[in-house]
């Protein structure tokens, strides 16, 4: 503990995930609210604004690949102080991001009932969510620009702006959730379509938040527009070679899980209106997590753009160690909380109720180590510039495991739901947990991004 206190970690640690988890809390805690709102209009409107939100997930998980790849080298870039690569690296992400947005909104537009008819067949929930996509489609500029930029802000260690405007932007979706789901202050009452409108608002909300407070208070995003520009093939190349694997891996993982919904989505829209329940639920724990992954790839990155290696092994082994014991204490918080919590969402059937119940605390025993993995793929590999690794990790845990295991218990079997999940958790997780710890000791991931020619490892 001394020597900790010593080299200022948890200082530093503290204070880069605090901000960070407290900026997820505050969109969790949003999107419980969103879920109790949507929630008291029936189990219906719960599975069809959950089954679309499994193609938002989707596309926030590409959008999240894209930033996530982009922070690699920004973290490394800031340790080695080249603010150039910084902001030419911001806006080739930019560009990436915005033509994902734009396809997105061209789907949800043209293409609702296709989506929706993926996860489910019945006609009252693919009407619902067709109502939902058409107007959340919109969200895809703002999103893009949102997350791409506030990743980048946080890579260069500006925590507190993303936090503000995140802030600012759950609590306008708060209000206008309450606006236009239920037609108040002389709004029209939209159902799961003001639910949408409310989403699309509050980021475009942010988004002009995020600029005006990055033009006022001279951000490292903001520059002449020469500094984005100048290009060489090189960069460029590096760029894709570190973004592109990020996004794929993040890609077939999302894909992965909405292969999941789709299965249990086949299971009725009581169940699967619990397990959206408990996925809003399940946010709060994940804050925490979030935030230690994101202040582990700043810490991590840096270190290594700064030339040291050694340290950043050391700063990842203190990452590793410290995400099942938040486990452990996270766990232990949903089992006390669940009922009162849910009890508090007046979920309209009691399947219903006891699936959130039953998925939440299967989840909360088997939380130390069902994000051991993300700490290690996100928060480490990936800050050393081995963005390679995760896509052979999720692939094998994924798909030749836990995806046909839950195939054959959803479909042949027709296994409780319950147990299910539970073969959901194992299948993904027990290998995984392995092939990160045993790729973290060979200290192949760290590799130095910031020198043009060759990856310097250590």
């Amino acid at each position: 503990m001394k020597k900790i206190s010593k080299d200022g970690f948890t200082l530093k640690m503290l204070s880069l995930a605090l901000p960070i988890a407290f900026q997820q809390l505050l969109v969790s805690c949003a999107q419980i609210v969103d879920t109790a709102m949507v929630t008291s209009l029936g189990n219906v409107p719960v599975s069809a604004v959950g089954i679309a939100g499994r193609w938002m997930f989707l596309f926030n998980i590409l959008l999240f690949g894209i930033a996530s790849g982009t922070s690699a080298l920004i973290a490394q870039f800031w340790g080695a102080k080249d603010k150039k690569s910084i902001l030419q690296s911001y806006s080739l992400a930019l560009c990436l991001a915005f033509a994902t947005g734009i396809i997105f909104n061209l789907l949800c537009l043209f293409a609702p009932r296709l989506l929706m008819s993926v996860f489910s067949e019945e006609e009252e929930v693919i009407l619902a969510g067709i109502t939902y996509l058409k107007t959340a489609g919109f969200i895809g500029i703002f999103a893009a620009f949102n997350q791409i930029t506030c990743l980048v802000l946080r890579s260069t260690e500006d925590v507190t702006t993303p936090l503000i405007t995140s802030a600012v932007s759950v609590v306008a979706n708060t209000v206008l959730n309450y606006t236009f789901i239920y037609g108040k202050f002389g709004a029209p009452a939209l159902g799961v379509k003001g639910a949408a409108l409310a989403t699309v608002l509050s980021a475009a909300v942010q988004s002009v938040l995020i600029a005006i407070i990055c033009i006022a208070g001279k951000k490292i995003t903001c520059a002449r527009p020469r500094m984005y520009a100048g290009h060489t093939s090189e960069f460029l190349g590096r760029f894709l070679k570190v973004c592109i694997p990020v996004i794929f891996n993040e890609a077939i993982w999302a894909i992965g899980t909405n292969i999941y919904s789709m299965v249990y989505a086949r299971y009725g829209h009581e169940y699967y209106a619990g397990y959206t329940i408990f996925n809003s639920v399940e946010q709060i724990g994940f804050v925490f997590f979030v935030g230690i992954c994101h202040a582990c790839a700043i810490m991590v990155g840096k270190t290594i753009g700064e030339g040291s290696s050694e340290k950043a092994y050391s700063t990842a082994k203190r990452f590793i160690i410290l995400t099942p014991l938040i486990g452990v204490a996270c766990g232990a918080m949903f089992i006390a909380i669940r009922h009162p919590l849910l009890s508090s969402l007046n979920i309209e059937t009691q399947i219903a109720y006891d699936t959130a119940a039953g998925i939440l605390l299967l989840y909360s025993i088997w939380l130390p180590f069902r994000n051991i993995p993300y700490t290690a793929i996100v928060g480490v590999f990936r800050a050393g510039g081995d963005t390679r690794v995760g896509i052979l990790m999720d692939t094998v845990s994924m798909y030749t495991i836990s995806i046909p295991l839950v195939l054959i218990l959803g479909f042949a079997v027709k296994a409780d739901f319950i147990i299910l999940i539970a073969a959901m958790y194992l299948g993904e997780d027990a290998l995984k947990i392995i092939l990160c710890l045993h790729r973290f000791r060979t200290r192949k991931w760290i590799k130095n991004l910031t020198y043009a020619n060759h990856e310097k490892s250590a």
